[in-house]
């Protein structure tokens, strides 16, 4: 999780401190939410109406999930396979793998270096969908979206990205880039409150797809609530239909909000200037001859996220305690570390796990 900015923490507290006097009115039920759809809008690309909140990435998936066991037939006429990478975060693979028991195949290809390729090979007319993350959550590897999505559109395949990872340190999804269904949580990049999220959907799916939860807020009429009696069938707008219950989430909402606002004004293209510095400065000092760090001369590497390992892995434990002995926080993934800077992390930052790594 990332430290939060102050603006952020101030929200927070302030509406806490709500719960003294817990007079929310209507305007505290469904401005926030509106609000944080058109910043979500210009962080990831796209309209805001296009924009559902959810508390997870899994809710998102799980609501295109339900509607492949629901109306298969409808969405993807007789095709079954379902692919993805081998090493993408859990909730993108346990979503399709359950649904091996509705008769869909699934299938994940090798993850690392040429993995684009890969899947490129194995997508087909009997492929379903596509769901894969811009860059690997292990290393900050990227994979080619565009001619991923490319090819999904061609064999009339449905394309689904996870960029929870991504938007917030790494810029807006090119703009011409087709995906049905894009998810996100809140409290990586986009610096939220744990359990802030969303999903958003193509105006296309969102007529066809039926939302998980008939949440009262959802609906029309809602908003007025001596109406909320008259059980008014349609819900208040496309987006709003699939968000999930308790959406305004009052204090995640405020934290979130100031949070997106925060990045907007700092801008995605220099967090992201930033964090290449801070590894430019770790690739050019480190001790090659011990250890290994993502190579950013390609760019096929991400700035905000990589990953530095010990050539003997016999020293993992050792180097990792001196690490947590110096302060460092960093994350242990399969042997080596995962560095995951921000506009917060300067040079001294740098020269720290420099240190710990003598």
């Amino acid at each position: 999780m990332t430290p939060k900015p102050l603006a952020s923490l101030r929200a927070l507290h302030a509406s806490t401190e709500r719960y003294e006097r817990p007079d929310f009115g209507r305007e505290d039920f469904f401005d926030p939410p509106e609000r944080v759809r058109g910043l979500l809008a210009q962080l990831v690309g796209g309209e805001a109406g296009q924009f559902s909140l959810t508390g997870a990435v899994s809710f998102g998936l799980s609501t295109l999930a339900w509607n492949l066991r629901l109306q298969a037939g409808e969405l993807v006429g007789n095709k079954r396979t379902i692919l993805g990478i081998n090493g993408q975060f859990p909730s993108n693979v346990q979503a399709w793998r359950r649904l091996e028991q509705a008769g869909f195949k699934f299938r994940l290809v090798e993850g690392g270096r040429g993995a684009t390729e890969r899947l490129l090979d194995v997508v087909d007319d009997d492929t379903a969908l596509v769901a894969v993350a811009p860059l690997s959550w292990t290393d900050g590897l990227r994979i080619d979206v565009e001619r991923i999505g490319f090819r999904a559109q061609q064999v009339g395949a449905l394309f689904a990205l996870d960029v929870t990872q991504s938007i917030g340190a790494d810029g807006p999804l090119p703009e011409g880039l087709k995906c049905d269904v894009v998810v996100g949580a809140g409290y990586k990049w986009l610096l939220g409150p744990y359990g802030t999220g969303f999903l958003r959907l193509s105006s296309e799916l969102q007529q066809k797809l039926e939302p998980l939860e008939p949440n009262w807020k959802n609906f029309k009429g809602a908003d007025d609530f001596n109406r909320l009696g008259e059980y008014l069938p349609e819900f208040m707008n496309p987006a709003a239909g699939f968000d999930h219950g308790q959406g305004s989430a009052f204090v995640r909402m405020a934290g979130w909000e100031a949070s997106l606002r925060e990045l907007i004004e700092i801008g995605p293209h220099q967090i992201a200037k930033h964090c290449r510095g801070f590894g430019d400065k770790l690739a050019a000092e480190l001790d090659h001859v011990r250890y290994t760090i993502s190579d950013f001369t390609d760019g096929m590497q991400a700035a905000h996220l990589f990953r530095i390992a010990p050539k003997d892995a016999s020293r993992f434990d050792e180097v990792s305690a001196a690490l947590v002995s110096a302060g460092v926080t960093v994350s242990q993934r399969d042997g080596g570390w995962r560095i995951s800077p921000h506009v917060y992390n300067d040079s001294a930052d740098a020269e720290r796990i420099l240190l710990a790594l003598e």
